[in-house]
């Protein structure tokens, strides 16, 4: 699977590559929440944050692409455990693939989206028992996925809303407390994120 992702991005580069000449584009900035899930009976949902930068390319039949560099904060807080709170910082690049019409001389957009991506844990909030951090070295800080959502475009400003499913584990180890290695070895981070954008 993480084979065909890396394939993937590789190749909507050398095709964007062939088709954008003289295509409009924008770029733009991103902010948004984040509800983070591991789907298990004993974790709760976690709010976090994105934040990032986009590239909007329009394409015709009212396709466009928008690739972004996001920095997601994701976690989640384990029941009757110490220090049962935890989160990870990701740096992610979806690939939003959008369809959907203009209205009113294009300054309305209606769109659906899907979004690839793929990620790098690069901070982490992981406490043991004790108060201490747990090392990188059991925790898997690659991840990738695909999300699928809807938005609409008011002139330059963007709002969607979508699901993102989570593949692989967040365990590639084992951690000192045993409901830590069994949930991350069965779980990641899947979950709701509602964004606004500012295209230039």
């Amino acid at each position: 699977m993480k084979k065909f992702f890396i394939l993937f991005f590789a190749a909507a580069g050398f095709l964007l590559s062939a088709v954008t000449a003289g295509a409009q584009h924008h770029f733009g900035v991103k902010a948004g929440l984040n509800i983070s899930s591991l789907n298990r009976e004993s974790v709760k949902d976690n709010l976090g944050y994105q934040a990032g930068i986009a590239y909007q390319l329009e394409l015709p039949l009212w396709l466009s692409v928008q690739p972004e560099l996001m920095f997601h904060i994701k976690g989640s807080r384990i029941e009757n455990i110490r220090n049962g709170a935890f989160g990870l910082g990701y740096l992610e690049i979806p690939v939003n693939l959008q369809w959907g019409p203009y209205f009113h001389d294009r300054d309305i957009r209606v769109f659906l989206q899907a979004s690839p991506f793929l990620g790098y844990a690069i901070s982490k909030d992981l406490k043991d028992q004790s108060g201490e951090q747990y090392s990188w070295k059991g925790i898997n800080r690659f991840e990738y996925g695909a999300g699928a959502g809807f938005g609409i475009q008011l002139w330059k400003l963007q709002v969607a809303a979508q699901y993102n499913w989570n593949f692989g584990h967040l365990a590639k180890g084992e951690f000192a407390d045993k409901v830590l290695t069994e949930i991350f070895s069965r779980s990641n981070f899947s979950g709701y994120t509602i964004s606004l954008g500012l295209l230039f």
